[in-house]
């Protein structure tokens, strides 16, 4: 019976529980895991503990939980990720004004820098001895990259692999070789099923920026053993070609980036491997399984991409899924699918789950769309229709405002240019200047009993102290001073004048006193 270890979020363990539910991956994919308990010793568990099984690599640490009640029963899961899971959150990058992050050193040293950089040196210890040496070894393609797969591809050029296991109320992370257990079909350690493919692409042309015969072009070939190159061995019937496009790619990307894909496609064929239990207890991911095949000659190597721990009423059981490692292999033949070291039999690969208006028959996916989905869509577009209808008509008021204005401000130009002409020219400011204030001053007599001559001055008319004569005609009837047509007025308070003066006037543009033209 597999017993469980619960630990807070500095990894002091409070309890050892047994009645659990596991469902527990690492890998290429999942990184997590869903642990459900049903133990009286079980302690109050909060998001950010952790769980592990003593000498193991199963582990992880706990983020959510899922509530189910059923029948008046309430069960609670756990959810969290695995310690392959917590590097997959988090992102290596390159540092400030640099083009990639580079390390160099002991492995172990550079795993311990690494986690420290990335948060996680609180979490895991490194313990390793390995001796292995990088220099100025660069994370480029990507350039950002989550640590899982970073780290899984720094140790992959060297033949090491991670090592996880919980021990001493630790998470030791170590760095070992990759194990590649090598046998004849002879044996009953492995038995598989091969599938060769020797229609994988063997020539991809790269496609890159700019246009026509401008275009970046860039060609790679595969050989006959999956090793990629510049240098074309499979012609003429054996040729098998494609093209990349990536069309916003520079030189540098294009060639990288071609030649890794192209790499992708030389997976050889398909093969299901089974192990027996001797051999999966001590596999983990990224080690290798090489099988031949002695009649036929076949070579299979499967590598180990993801490993899935199940516990199941005290029973523990792990299933393995092989394929391609973290990079590209050159080996005859890699795939994907899975084998149990529990059961003894294949696992049967990828598993698909049909979803709502999916159904699947045999090897073929088939789409349903419902009568409720094509109302949902069909109630959005309405709503979105709408929606552009209403900003249509506000843009059109908006460019009327628009239109207006402009109007006014041309209408204002024309008057301000107006003015302008009648402004008197230096020469003649000048020649004001020289005369004496009160040269030209005149009294207008008044006529009266005494004067002969004159102006008498009455009600309507007005003298100003510079001499002019200001006379207004009455309309007989009110006394009210009369315009005639074409006068113009101006006053402060933006009143039509015909309220005081009668008669029908229009406002002309202005950028003093409101301006009113009497027009009938």
């Amino acid at each position: 019976m597999a017993d469980v270890i619960i630990a807070d979020g500095k990894l002091t363990p409070h309890a050892s529980v047994s009645q659990v539910t596991l469902d527990w991956a690492c890998g290429t994919d999942e990184n997590d895991f869903e642990l459900t308990i049903d133990d009286a010793l079980a302690p109050n568990i909060s998001q950010g503990w952790y769980f592990w099984l003593d000498g193991s690599d199963v582990g992880g640490r706990i983020i959510d939980r899922r509530v189910t009640v059923s029948g008046g029963v309430s069960t609670t899961t756990w959810i969290g990720q695995s310690w392959t899971g917590m590097l997959a959150a988090k992102i290596l990058q390159p540092d400030a004004n640099q083009d990639y992050l580079t390390v160099s050193g002991k492995l172990p040293d550079i795993l311990k820098s690494l986690l420290k950089r990335i948060g996680l040196d609180s979490v895991f210890t490194v313990e390793s001895s390995d001796a292995s040496t990088l220099s100025n070894w660069m994370f480029q393609n990507p350039r950002y990259v989550d640590a899982y797969t970073g780290l899984r591809t720094l140790l992959a050029s060297c033949g090491r692999r991670l090592d996880f296991k919980a021990s001493g109320n630790k998470i030791l992370l170590g760095i070992v070789p990759v194990q590649t257990i090598t046998n004849t079909i002879d044996s009953d350690l492995v038995d598989f099923k091969a599938e060769t493919n020797r229609r994988a692409v063997n020539h991809l042309i790269g496609l890159g920026s700019q246009e026509l015969k401008n275009r970046l072009v860039v060609n790679y070939f595969a050989d006959a053993t999956g090793v990629v190159s510049q240098t074309q061995t499979l012609v003429g019937a054996d040729e098998v070609c494609a093209t990349y496009d990536y069309s916003n790619a520079d030189l540098g990307t294009l060639q990288s980036e071609t030649k890794k894909h192209l790499q992708e496609l030389q997976t050889g064929g398909s093969v299901e491997v089974t192990l027996s239990d001797e051999v999966g207890d001590g596999l983990r991911v990224d080690d290798k399984i090489v099988a031949t095949d002695q009649a036929s000659g076949v070579n299979v190597t499967a590598v180990v991409t993801k490993r899935i721990v199940k516990i199941d009423s005290g029973i523990l059981a792990s299933t393995f899924e092989v394929g391609l490692p973290v990079q590209s292999a050159n080996a005859n033949y890699s795939g994907s699918s899975s084998s149990s070291s529990s059961s003894g039999s294949a696992g049967g690969g990828v598993s698909l789950t049909a979803g709502r208006g999916l159904s699947i028959s045999g090897g073929t996916i088939n789409a349903e769309v419902a009568s409720e989905d094509l109302d949902a869509v069909r109630q959005v577009a309405e709503s979105a229709d709408r929606t552009a209808s209403g900003f249509a008509a506000q843009i059109g008021k908006a460019n009327q405002t628009a239109e207006d204005a402009k109007n006014v401000a041309d209408a204002a130009k024309t008057v301000a240019d107006s003015a302008k002409s009648g402004m008197m020219t230096d020469d003649e400011r000048s020649k004001l200047a020289s005369v004496e204030r009160g040269a030209n001053a005149y009294t207008l007599p008044k006529a009266s009993t005494d004067v002969l001559g004159g102006v008498r001055v009455d009600g309507s008319t007005i003298v100003s102290v510079d001499g002019v004569i200001s006379a207004h005609v009455g309309d007989g009837a009110s006394g009210r001073v009369v315009f005639p047509v074409g006068y113009v007025v101006q006053n402060t308070t933006g009143v039509n004048p015909s309220v005081d003066f009668g008669g029908t006037w229009r406002q002309l543009p202005s950028l003093g006193c409101f301006t009113f033209e009497r027009i009938g």
